[in-house]
């Protein structure tokens, strides 16, 4: 069972991420019946590194789940020096973080409707302008911790696509495609397949104006999702010759790893990249021309 919930509002782009002072205090002890907890967002390991804007925090907003059912909502909750404050009873029960999802989930609904943990872990969130929402979430068990720092270490639960191009002569890209791709996917990894089987299928496309004669990062996002027919499409001019590359992606796409498409002369390699948690090696698909004219 999954809950979706859609997209009602536009987050701006653009805000700063969690403001930093140069000079760092150590803030206030937590007082009886408060949880301090620090939202930790792992940087990417390996040949990845996360880029400007991709750690943002919008909003962050939490909730409580105590023998099956949503106890505590947290909504708008604002850091200080990294670390949140919230009002709790007894330490109990599982905290559930989320970062940039204010408008996307309504916790307050959620929890007025009843909804147990597990169509909770179910949820799926979508996507707005045509692309996927850069969120984040993270989870712990508060059991019987002390009433220090809880750490809670949040994952992207997005996929980033970053474009090489590797040939001998010269090459520009004017536009790149994922074809059939999720539109919604759930908060939380772990479910039995990787994306809600009703999930919308579209296109997620970036043209450039300026065609891209060298290596770009984050040409695009997708969210996690099975792969039910993706392909992956690449409009370029090679050595003065329009082509329009096009293959099917090998393999689900998952939240948190970077997948580069390289461009080479005729043909295109899709590698998948370790970087951020968890990352494994993948192998590589290569992609042919599907004509020679655009």
């Amino acid at each position: 069972m999954k809950t979706f919930i859609r997209t009602s509002i536009v987050l701006a782009a653009g805000v700063a991420a969690l403001a930093c002072s140069k000079t760092e205090t150590s803030p206030p002890p937590a007082t009886e019946g408060t949880i301090r907890v620090k939202a930790e967002f792992p940087d990417y390991s390996g040949p990845g590194h996360a880029l400007k804007g991709e750690t943002e925090v919008t909003d962050m907003q939490a909730c409580i789940f105590e023998d099956g059912v949503m106890t505590h909502i947290f909504k708008g909750l604002e850091p200080g020096n990294g670390t949140y404050d919230l009002q709790v009873g007894r330490l109990a029960g599982t905290l559930y973080l989320l970062a940039n999802t204010d408008g996307l989930v309504d916790l307050e609904g959620l929890k007025g409707e009843g909804i147990t943990e597990d169509k909770w872990l179910g949820t799926a969130i979508g996507g707005k302008d045509g692309g996927p929402v850069h969120f984040f979430t993270g989870s712990v068990a508060l059991g019987d911790r002390p009433l220090a720092d809880i750490p809670v270490s949040l994952k992207r639960g997005i996929a980033r696509f970053d474009l090489k191009i590797k040939t001998a002569g010269e090459a520009s890209v004017s536009r790149i495609a994922l074809r059939n791709a999720a539109g919604t996917a759930y908060l939380f990894p772990g479910q039995q397949t990787l994306s809600p089987a009703d999930a919308p299928r579209e296109d997620i496309e970036a043209s450039f104006g300026t065609p891209v004669t060298g290596d770009r990062d984050a040409v695009m996002y997708a969210y996690e999702q099975a792969n039910q027919g993706i392909e992956i499409h690449v409009d370029a001019v090679i050595d003065g010759r329009p082509v329009s590359l096009k293959e099917n992606l090998e393999g689900d796409i998952e939240r948190n790893k970077i997948y580069t498409v390289t461009v080479r002369k005729d043909k295109i390699d899709v590698s998948l990249e370790v970087s951020f948690e968890d990352w494994e090696e993948g192998s590589d698909t290569e992609l042919v021309p599907q004509s020679e004219e655009i």
